[in-house]
């Protein structure tokens, strides 16, 4: 009897054993395929965030335009402003970057607030600003401001009253009368501004 109970012992350890092995081996495999699984899913999560972001933020391409104005004001303050002043046509931004040369020396000779602080009024406009009027002109609380603003008056002289020179758009300065203002200030506003709108709008 003694013999045949070790018989039997040595029959069951090897079936023990297999059991265990193969036990192992389930799991193994189980926790392998969950990790796929999950891997799967971050990658598939990160991609669509990925093209989330890239469809939110696209990037933007500067014209020739854009590029040859920032090299014209490179240096000045105005040069900030260039991509809101970009968005409008041709003549537009012709005169925004010629008069803002001839008014305030593209933004080194501005109105300024109480504090000091810019008011981006770099043309002289009179109009009031989300700041108010300081030093008698608009004071405006951004570039991004001062450009739709400003911008959409220009817009109006040029596209609904078709003044489409500097000899026209005299009326920045004067108003629609000159008697004011002697000839020789007259003369030299509309040559001024005529050096820096050729350059612009024959870019």
């Amino acid at each position: 009897m003694k013999h045949s109970y070790f018989i039997i012992q040595s029959i069951k350890q090897p079936a023990r054993q297999v059991y265990q092995t193969l036990s192992s081996g389930v799991f193994l495999s189980i926790f392998l395929s969950v990790g796929v699984l999950i891997t799967g899913l971050l990658y598939s999560a990160c991609a669509s965030v990925s093209k989330i972001e890239i469809a939110s933020a696209p990037m933007h391409t500067k014209t020739v335009l854009e590029k040859h104005m920032e090299s014209l004001v490179d240096g000045y303050p105005i040069k900030r402003m260039i991509p809101y002043i970009a968005t409008h046509n041709q003549t537009s931004v012709a005169f925004l970057v010629a008069i803002a040369k001839k008014e305030s020396n593209w933004g080194k000779r501005v109105p300024v607030d109480e504090e000091g602080k810019d008011c981006y009024n770099y043309w002289g406009y009179r109009g009031a600003g989300s700041r108010g009027i300081e030093m008698g002109h608009g004071c405006f609380g951004s570039p991004k401001e001062a450009i739709r603003v400003v911008g959409a008056r220009i817009d109006t002289l040029v596209n609904k009253y078709g003044l489409v020179t500097p000899e026209e758009f005299i009326v920045w300065k004067c108003g629609w009368n000159c008697d004011g203002h002697s000839n020789e200030s007259v003369s030299k506003w509309i040559s001024d501004v005529d050096i820096y709108f050729d350059k612009v709008n024959k870019s």
